[in-house]
């Protein structure tokens, strides 16, 4: 029998008692021990420490097969020590419920990205009522929307592209002269520029900004209330705004990137000729080996369809769900830009490893 004497509060310190406890538990003396009890004073004055301190004796105790016995203690602390087993006994049965926190989690995320599958559904419904001569789409807003997507985007598509068949020439000929071998410069840009840089390139231009564009026309569209007044009128804003927008970027960034592809190859050959001393034939020639087997041009060119599909349908969606006011039209756009260029290089990743597990780099 163990009887607590005293006043059990919190601002008393018990550990000490609790040491000289264990050690005579762990004695000797007490090996032979299988059973103890506690008892308490009714009139005892006494706080939650009293019960922290039980159940620290309860573990001690456990780890030594004793069993305790807190009969003689008052009802109202056997009640709380009864609460604490069965919330210690409970915790692991919460660790179990992560499953269904995992679960809720997954649920929430698919709520987030349902309206996004949502106008992606909408948008092959308006792709197909194009392809049967039924679509609100004009083709007068089609050419102007390739118009503003490609050819006026063609001097900084230009000057990106001239400046990044530039500046790999360089890269890679501080590293190839120690090989001899400078005139792989060629190799190096060429293969570099059509399998990823040129899409790649042309893919971040559009996204910062025609998707820019795209989500501020039609969040302005919506703060106005003209799409409103269209759906009133009975007009599909999908097949009237989204469609041509998402199409004229699709079509064009193949074009761009077929050009980005040139111009970064120039922009190799003039650090070739003015800085190594090659003759354009020779350089050129060099070239031609290097894509002698046209995937490697093609390959770019798929990256960049599934880029331009992304960089119009987020930029279209986002200018579609902006907000109320200015503030939220603001948050919009830069949201199409950052997920525009998230969703790109993911993309790539993608794009590269599927090429590289099916044998095809």
């Amino acid at each position: 029998m163990c009887e607590l004497l005293g006043s059990w509060t919190i601002l008393e310190s018990h550990e000490q008692v609790l040491c000289e406890w264990t050690k005579e538990i762990n004695s000797e003396k007490s090996s032979k021990l299988t059973t103890c009890s506690f008892s308490f004073p009714d009139n005892g004055h006494w706080d939650s420490s009293l019960i922290v301190f039980l159940h620290q004796v309860n573990s001690v105790l456990a780890n030594r097969s004793i069993v305790f016995d807190g009969s003689f203690l008052p009802l109202k602390i056997c009640k709380l020590l009864d609460f604490k087993k069965i919330a210690v006994k409970s915790s692991p049965s919460q660790t179990k419920d992560t499953g269904v926190a995992a679960g809720i989690i997954i649920y929430l995320a698919g709520i987030k990205l349902l309206p996004f599958f949502t106008f992606w559904g909408k948008w092959w419904i308006a792709l197909s009522k194009l392809s049967l001569g039924r679509s609100h789409m004009r083709i007068e807003d089609f050419l102007r929307l390739c118009r503003d997507c490609g050819a006026m985007g063609l001097p900084i598509i230009t000057l990106i592209s001239f400046l990044t068949g530039l500046t790999m020439a360089f890269v890679g000929s501080v590293q190839l002269q120690k090989f001899n071998a400078t005139i792989y410069v060629a190799d190096l840009v060429s293969l570099a520029m059509v399998r990823e840089m040129g899409a790649l390139m042309v893919a971040i231009v559009l996204a910062g900004r025609t998707g820019a564009s795209y989500a501020a026309e039609l969040g302005s569209m919506k703060l106005n209330e003209e799409i409103d007044s269209l759906r009133t009128f009975g007009v599909s804003v999908m097949e009237f705004l989204i469609l041509p927008r998402v199409l004229a970027i699709l079509i064009m960034t193949p074009l761009l990137t077929l050009y980005a592809d040139v111009v970064g190859i120039v922009g190799g050959l003039t650090v070739g000729v003015q800085i190594m001393d090659f003759s354009i034939s020779h350089y050129m020639e060099q070239t031609q080996s290097a894509l002698v087997e046209m995937w490697e041009v093609y390959s770019g060119l798929c990256k960049s369809v599934a880029f331009g599909l992304i960089v119009g349908l987020v930029g279209c969606f986002k200018g579609l769900n902006a907000g109320s006011n200015s503030s939220e039209l603001g948050k919009a756009v830069t949201s199409s830009v950052v997920l525009s260029i998230t969703l790109i290089v993911i993309c790539d990743a993608l794009f590269e490893t599927t090429f590289s597990l099916v044998g095809l780099r």
